[in-house]
């Protein structure tokens, strides 16, 4: 027999040493789904400088300092109301688990006993199931005729002769939203003459359940990003040439016909348009301040995104020049157009080569030479990268606690 309770104590002693060993970590880990573990965490919680909680199934682990942990708790308590990403879920499950009321001091006060028959009263908002812990001493060496709490119209504490150097303390369970009164009577006809006073010390402190209402619910935050994109540039490429001379018939030193085919150099860029201008008469004019601002570009912009713009090119006829425009593409022309001018769009979706059209221009007259002016204008787009700020609404899983109150 004695060798059987040295085996248990021996055993007992070696389970208590691992338990105070665990016990000297500076961090505990808590699984908030395992039973048993809420009641020694919070027995714990109070003297430890981080708090661990698992992941278990669905969140990442937190690590909370205990003033985060306190500063949540307090923020739920004066706001009533709190939101938090769901990956906060565990830790605020075992959060809530442990702390589900509020305390409140009533009253803290030194008081005389009153001399003139009436007695003193302190009223308290309460409500049902609120516990109020009282400590009531007297701090003199007469005695008190009475000192009472009620709850409405009903006694909840009564002290009758309340002794010199004596002190009571319990607590209340409030049965109903109602008024709590303290009262401190002292009517004696030799005490309302002044004599035989005391000194209360009254501490009245409030522990008042809390209700906690969960729901889960989906927001909508606004993110700036930054992307790396291809964007197309509009880039527009004319010329004008003010001076093709065509020589009548009769002068055999020069042709009175030229040929000018309409080449477009594509490089790296990717072709979406192209158009000219004729001029048959000294007298028609482009307006053209150079390559970039030029009333052909102008045009080309209108035609290409369908612009009301409404710009219109001069039109030119001679009834000596002909004038024949070869088109060798299966470009699109658009619907402002005449004999002089036009603009196409170009399909990307077939390919072809850079020439897209030949103009013949012929002079008919025997005796007088013209003054041709011819502009030309292509329309690309580039690529190139740039980097962007995009807005966007990232939509996450948040969490809300509230307070219900009591109605």
């Amino acid at each position: 027999m004695l060798l059987w309770v040295c085996i248990v104590f021996t055993s007992c002693g070696v389970s208590l040493k691992g338990v105070d060993f665990a016990l000297d970590k500076d961090v505990v880990k808590i699984d908030p789904l395992a039973k048993g573990t809420a009641e020694f965490a919070i027995s714990r919680m109070e003297r430890l400088d981080s708090i661990q909680i698992s992941k278990g199934e669905y969140a990442p682990m937190k690590t909370f300092s205990q003033a985060q942990y306190d500063s949540l708790y307090r923020e739920l308590l004066d706001k009533k109301e709190i939101m938090l990403d769901i990956t906060f879920k565990r830790f605020y499950d075992l959060l809530l688990a442990t702390n589900l009321n509020d305390t409140t001091y009533l009253t803290n006060i030194y008081l005389k006993t009153p001399n003139d028959g009436a007695p003193v009263s302190y009223e308290y908002d309460v409500k049902r199931n609120d516990l109020v812990f009282y400590s009531i001493e007297n701090m003199g060496r007469n005695r008190i005729e009475e000192v009472s709490i009620l709850e409405g119209g009903s006694y909840r504490f009564i002290e009758q002769k309340f002794k010199g150097k004596d002190s009571k303390q319990g607590s209340i369970k409030i049965m109903d939203d109602n008024t709590m009164t303290l009262n401190v009577s002292n009517d004696e006809f030799i005490k309302n003459k002044g004599f035989f006073g005391s000194k209360l010390k009254i501490s009245l402190k409030k522990v008042s359940p809390i209700k906690i209402k969960y729901e889960e619910v989906l927001d909508s935050v606004l993110i700036t990003t930054k992307s790396i994109e291809i964007i197309k540039d509009t880039l527009f490429t004319s010329s004008y040439d003010e001076e093709l001379f065509l020589k009548p018939i009769l002068d055999i030193t020069k042709t009175n016909k030229i040929s000018i085919p309409v080449n477009i150099e594509i490089e790296d860029k990717q072709l979406v348009g192209w158009g000219y201008w004729i001029g048959l008469n000294k007298s028609n004019q482009l307006l053209w301040m150079d390559d970039q601002d030029n009333e052909l570009n102008r045009f080309a912009y209108q035609e290409f995104f369908n612009k009301d713009e409404a710009i219109v090119l001069e039109t030119s006829e001679n009834e000596n020049i002909k004038l024949k425009i070869n088109n060798i593409s299966l470009d699109t022309r658009t619907l402002n157009y005449a004999n002089n001018y036009a603009f196409y769009r170009t399909d990307e979706k077939i390919q072809k080569t850079n020439r897209k059209a030949e103009i013949v221009i012929e002079n008919l007259s025997s005796v007088y030479t013209y003054t041709i002016q011819l502009g030309l204008v292509s329309v690309f787009f580039k690529e190139r990268e740039v980097e962007l700020d995009r807005e966007k609404y990232l939509v996450r899983k948040y969490f809300k606690l509230s307070i219900v109150e009591d109605e």
